[in-house]
């Protein structure tokens, strides 16, 4: 597919083989998805998107909709011939993985009446008409939903609506307590502490007269500078793999000093790289 985001597209295949993971990753990309719509408003809706300059579409649709098995196989036929460029996207896995994942789900199947495995086989055979006029078959059983996730994105490219990741910069004490949801953590306290000066102790590492002292020291500047570069390195990767969040946070002893300055500086050097960057001083207004 290349960079260029078809127009529209139909997610189906087989439950529990992972369409919720391909529509999410959809999402992230910019379409906006609607799952389960009755048979007889997906024309519509596609024609509305195509005489329109409202983001892709996606429609997801299985056997959960009432009358899909029979009717499917014509609906996509004439969705293809109608649309230009609309793409059919057939989501499977194998039968031992979807009978693992509904049994570790505990959730029913569409064919909760029959035995799991004879529901999957029975699902399988409806939908083969289907399948033979995907475009593209995404086999699910070896991935994680990280790699299908980062397969998708590879096949479909990104829209203008793209959504970014969001690089948080987070100041915090080590003596309250670790971020539980950071990604990336470094230990501040191998450097000088402006707490020990007197006429810096109570201003916080955003101070002018703080930050003075900081870059005075040789340690502090050969420090950002490698976590600078790792991260320069680093952020690339987590959004080539769908990352939507980042948390990168700095730790000194009491989250005042050190710790926000650090967290700033990033935050502004990753702005000049075009992230979308947040900053969050978790600890510095603590009292004591």
């Amino acid at each position: 597919m290349g960079d260029r985001a078809p127009r529209g597209v139909v997610v189906t295949g087989l439950a529990g083989a992972g369409k919720s993971v391909v529509t999410h990753c959809f999402e992230d990309l910019g379409y906006r998805c609607v799952d389960n719509l009755p048979l007889e408003l997906i024309e519509p809706l596609f024609a509305h998107a195509w005489a329109t300059e409202g983001p892709p579409i996606v429609v997801v649709i299985d056997v959960r909709t009432e009358g899909f098995a029979g009717s499917s196989p014509g609906l996509v036929r004439r969705l293809k011939a109608s649309f230009p460029e609309l793409r059919v996207v057939f989501v499977e896995a194998s039968t031992d993985a979807i009978v693992r994942r509904f049994s570790e789900s505990r959730r029913p199947h569409p064919y909760r009446h029959l035995p799991l495995q004879e529901a999957v086989h029975r699902e399988r055979e409806e939908m083969a008409a289907v399948r033979e006029l995907a475009d593209e078959v995404l086999d699910t059983t070896e991935l994680t939903p990280h790699e299908l996730r980062a397969e998708v994105a590879g096949r479909f490219g990104t829209t203008d609506l793209a959504l970014p990741m969001v690089v948080r910069c987070e100041s915090f004490g080590f003596r309250y307590g670790l971020p539980p949801d950071a990604n990336l953590v470094f230990d501040l306290r191998y450097l000088p502490n402006p707490h020990f000066v007197p006429e810096l102790r109570p201003h916080a590492g955003d101070h002018p007269a703080v930050r003075a002292w900081l870059e005075a020291q040789s340690e502090v500047e050969e420090s950002f500078v490698r976590f600078r570069d790792l991260c320069d390195a680093l952020l690339p990767a987590y959004r080539r793999e769908q990352k939507s969040y980042l948390l990168v946070a700095f730790g000194c002893t009491g989250g005042k000093h050190r710790s926000v300055y650090f967290a700033e500086r990033l935050a502004q050097h990753l702005r000049a790289q075009r992230w979308v960057v947040s900053v969050h001083h978790r600890d510095r207004d603590r009292q004591g």
